[in-house]
């Protein structure tokens, strides 16, 4: 109904209603060498729209248009100047799709307009960019429209987590249509001040459900909280034991471990009670928790500089989270740090358990909680001298090491992740990204020796922890299946480099010619089927990727497959070495690389599952050198995909999965689908930054433009999004509380998180 409505009034618009608005560079941005493009070539690049009649609307009007970016913000703005000198701002989404299609309210007197396609450096396409007048009536449609396509589209949660109830639009259309957009692609980033006032927090109702839920519990878990302090810390230690007494759940017991000669000094000032033990580790060593109440298997244990400050429904959502699940032996939620003025800044949104990111840094910091039972066990003590010995382990060793020690006890079924922010750290707790010999390379090289793994610790270029799993005498074959037609461009770099640049000692290539036409790329197939290490296989049927790769697969001699994709190039001389470390690894079934544009920028550092709609790249256009969001663009980790175009996998493996689903899907996300399909099997997806190529994107095959593969590309999406629907709205590795309608890392307008205390 809606859309008939909408129709009449579109093909109604005549020419005088419609402003078609010219580009021209302001500032930060220039044209792409002739080609129709812009780059950005720095933090706010301003366009100017000039009116093709010198003059602008006032009044509702749509602005229309299509906006395409390569970059890591995609914030867009209008600006509209006024006569009397004001200057209003608009936020302008943009649909995945980069469909630019805004209702806005100009004021009288707009002299000049401004846009801002993106934020930052990187390149843009902006093309048909016009405003045209709305009439009440047309005005009415489109936000009726916009407000109804999100409702069909997005979970009822994530829309009431913004405010848009079923209600909403009956009461009040422009505040719905405003909240809708919210939720529209590419919409302006939020900041972590901005998150916290519009997301974070309890309200009076979320108390009241917490206060209902509590006096239901038969069971209340202990959670004894170790603080080490000195005399010094006597202030901040002050803040953190208040934010303890103003927990909703209280069932908790303080453990202050002090300076011998502080000891009599703190205790005066801190006021020791029964809830809380002042105590020297010198003490602890030689009398344990003499006279205080003795811990019990189900207790927990949290380790915390002093400081910190919880939020009041911390220890609650912990102990909901271990009563839940019994077999849970590690708890840990995301954090953020309090600066100078005690304000919540730079928050660390974590992935769910990751064992290898683990092995990099210690990403949990102290956001976490560990049963008596395990910390008994990883400091060899009784459960009733736990909160005394594993305090005194993480005196000596650490806290990265007492986790890597849990975790070789560890199925992944043992560990959970809370996605909130529920611990406040000092900024001085903050872990710092400089791998020294006693802080990680350590903890990490006696975790790996005591699992009888042959390995190389060293320190990163940015402070982390390398782990280089070193191969046996006689390393398993690789067979490299690189599908072509024609392209010689891009083809003969790719095997040049495979060929000369790397240093592993055994592994095929196999080229799989898809119809090749071209004489050059065929006297150059010509020519490597004289080489030693190089088979060249005919495959004269139309073009699927899939059936390619399981058809090369079934010819291969290796024990592993590598996909490798015709426009990329090696840049590492061991990027197999290092991929096949990985795969080498328990459980590990599926190594990806990282991939860089021509010019230097990441194009690939591994893959997200349902942010951006399906499945999407992470840290995309990146500098080639930046950590990344949380140091995760140079850090090795678990992951639930990784690209096909450098992907490293065992052959009975992908043999027995069946391969590359080319019936579904015979083009795009097979790699993805494939990689979820060897997590389902209870095998590991691992990502490493030290296996380094360039990848071209596709140029080899272009982009999808005919309406046939149009319609392709529309069947694989949805395949993708029936089969692994249970997943899409919540990768393990992507935090809920980031942005899922573009996997950029933003905070979410809405985040899919659910509270304990509803369900």
């Amino acid at each position: 109904m809606l859309r008939r409505l909408l129709a009449p009034h579109q093909s109604s618009s005549s020419p005088s209603k419609r402003i078609d608005l010219q580009p021209q560079a302001v500032a930060d941005v220039k044209r792409d060498d002739g080609s129709g493009k812009w780059l950005a070539t720095g933090p706010q690049p301003r366009l100017a729209l000039i009116p093709e009649h010198g003059h602008y609307f006032s009044g509702w009007v749509l602005l229309s248009g299509k906006l395409h970016r390569r970059g890591v913000d995609f914030t867009a703005l209008l600006f509209a100047e006024l006569a009397d000198g004001q200057c209003l701002e608009y936020h302008i989404p943009v649909s995945l799709k980069g469909t630019v299609l805004q209702l806005i309210h100009l004021e009288r007197g707009v002299t000049r307009l401004e846009f801002q396609p993106m934020s930052g450096i990187g390149g843009f396409e902006l093309a048909g960019l016009h405003i045209q007048k709305v009439s009440p009536v047309g005005r009415f449609v489109r936000q009726a429209l916009r407000v109804r396509h999100i409702f069909v589209t997005k979970p009822r949660a994530r829309r009431q987590k913004i405010g848009l109830h079923w209600h909403t639009p009956l009461l009040d259309l422009k505040k719905s249509y405003q909240l809708a957009n919210r939720l529209r692609g590419h919409y302006p980033r939020l900041s972590y001040s901005q998150w916290l006032e519009e997301v974070d927090g309890l309200t009076p109702e979320d108390r009241r459900h917490i206060v209902k839920d509590l006096a239901t519990w038969q069971a209340r878990p202990r959670f004894w909280v170790v603080l080490f302090a000195g005399i010094a810390d006597v202030d901040r230690l002050g803040a953190t034991l208040k934010s303890l007494q103003t927990q909703l759940f209280a069932n908790i017991a303080v453990l202050a471990i002090v300076p011998d000669h502080e000891l009599a000094e703190l205790r005066t000032a801190l006021g020791a009670t029964d809830r809380l033990t002042v105590q020297s580790l010198a003490n602890l060593q030689s009398a344990g928790l003499a006279g205080a109440s003795m811990p019990v298997a189900e207790d927990w244990l949290m380790a915390i500089p002093p400081g910190t400050v919880l939020a009041e429904h911390a220890v609650y959502w912990f102990a909901k989270a271990a009563l839940r699940d019994r077999a849970c032996r590690i708890l840990y939620s995301d954090h953020d740090y309090l600066d100078a003025d005690g304000r919540r800044v730079d928050p660390e949104f974590k992935p769910d358990w990751s064992p290898e990111l683990l092995r990099s840094s210690n990403y949990l910091n102290s956001a976490l909680a560990v049963r008596c039972d395990l910390a008994a066990a990883i400091s060899s003590a009784r459960i009733e001298d736990a909160p005394a010995a594993l305090a005194q382990l993480i005196a000596r060793t650490g806290v990265h090491d007492c986790l890597l020690r849990a975790a070789e006890r560890l199925s992944w079924v043992a560990v959970q992740h809370l996605p909130a922010v529920l611990l406040h750290l000092p900024m001085d707790a903050r872990v710092q990204p400089a791998a020294t010999e006693e802080t990680l390379l350590r903890p990490v090289a006696d975790h790996l020796r005591r699992l009888g793994i042959n390995a190389e610790v060293t320190p990163s270029a940015h402070g982390f922890c390398r782990v280089r799993y070193l191969l046996p005498t006689d390393p398993p074959r690789v067979s490299i299946i690189i599908p072509t037609r024609d392209g010689l461009q891009h083809l003969l770099p790719c095997v040049e480099s495979v060929l000369s640049r790397s240093s592993y000692p055994n592994f095929e290539v196999l080229i799989v010619d898809n119809q090749s036409t071209d004489p050059e790329t065929l006297s150059y197939l010509a020519e490597l089927r004289e080489r030693p290490q190089i088979r060249v296989l005919p495959y004269p049927r139309p073009f699927n990727f899939s059936a390619i790769n399981n058809f090369a697969a079934v010819a291969a001699s290796g024990n592993a497959l590598c996909l490798l994709n015709n426009d990329t190039e090696v840049i590492t001389r061991d990027w197999l070495e290092e991929m096949m470390g990985h795969l080498l690894q328990p459980a590990v079934g599926v190594v990806g690389a990282k991939l860089y544009f021509a010019d230097g920028r990441v194009q690939h550092a591994g893959d997200t599952v349902g942010p951006g709609g399906c499945a999407h790249h992470l840290h995309s256009f990146l500098e080639h050198d930046a950590p990344g969001y949380c140091g995760r663009a140079v850090q090795a980790q678990d992951l639930s995909a990784v690209t096909g175009a450098c992907l490293l996998t065992w052959k009975d493996l992908y043999q027995n999965l069946g391969g590359l689903d080319a019936a579904n899907l015979p083009v795009a996300f097979n790699d993805v689908d494939y990689c979820l399909r060897v997590r389902e099997a209870k095998r590991r997806v691992i990502w490493t930054p030290y296996a380094e190529l360039y990848h071209h994107e596709s140029v080899s095959r272009g982009k999808d433009a005919t309406a046939e593969s149009v319609q392709r590309a529309r069947q694989e999406v949805r395949f993708m999004r029936k089969r692994w629907q249970h997943l899409l709205h919540h990768d393990p590795y992507y935090n809920p509380n980031l942005s899922y309608e573009h996997p950029d890392f933003s905070l979410s307008h809405a985040p899919a998180v659910a509270k304990p205390w509803l369900r």
